[in-house]
């Protein structure tokens, strides 16, 4: 993926598909992990459509990455996905987050860089690339979306993705 990005051929592949559908079974990958490890795993889906034109692949992907990262440390993990409305397009907005060993303001200027690892503040060895919130800034922003992320050391890290996204209402999708 950093590679197509990277060379600019990573193109979105829309189509009409069950947002909330999609999310309930994301989350669900993430259940057994929960149960396993003893940790507080909570979903909220508030949709009012759930039929949305979009790439389902790819923001699968952004779901996956930001909930890996959040189980890693984190005692309580939530995702909490939500629409409202904005001009022509609805927006869905998804909340994760996270009580694990947070990120410092130093390493927050640069979560979005490519290879950016926080490495001084945890009790394990620091695993993956640093490609991880990269991919999914670049993705976000691909899809005309925006991420916001709010974190401090020990208290753990709340990541916002906003996307928008046509829905279809009976058929016809909402700019019809």
């Amino acid at each position: 993926e950093f590679s197509r990005l990277e060379a600019g051929k990573s193109e979105l592949n829309a189509h009409a598909f069950d947002l909330r559908s999609f999310v309930e079974k994301t989350a669900d990958l993430f259940r057994a992990q929960a149960d396993k490890e003893h940790k507080t795993y909570t979903v909220s889906i508030q949709f009012q459509d759930e039929t949305v034109i979009g790439d389902e692949f790819k923001i699968g992907q952004l779901l996956n990455n930001i909930l890996s990262n959040a189980f890693n440390p984190g005692a309580s993990i939530s995702l909490e996905a939500k629409q409202f409305e904005f001009q022509k397009h609805s927006k869905f907005q998804f909340i994760i987050t996270d009580t694990g060993i947070g990120m410092s303001a130093e390493f927050l200027e640069h979560l979005f860089d490519p290879y950016s690892r926080e490495t001084h503040f945890s009790s394990k060895g620091t695993i993956g690339t640093g490609l991880g919130m990269y991919i999914v800034k670049s993705l976000v922003q691909q899809m005309s979306g925006e991420i916001s992320v709010e974190s401090k050391l020990g208290q753990g890290s709340r990541f916002i993705i906003t996307l928008p996204l046509e829905t279809v209402v009976s058929g016809h999708s909402s700019t019809q």
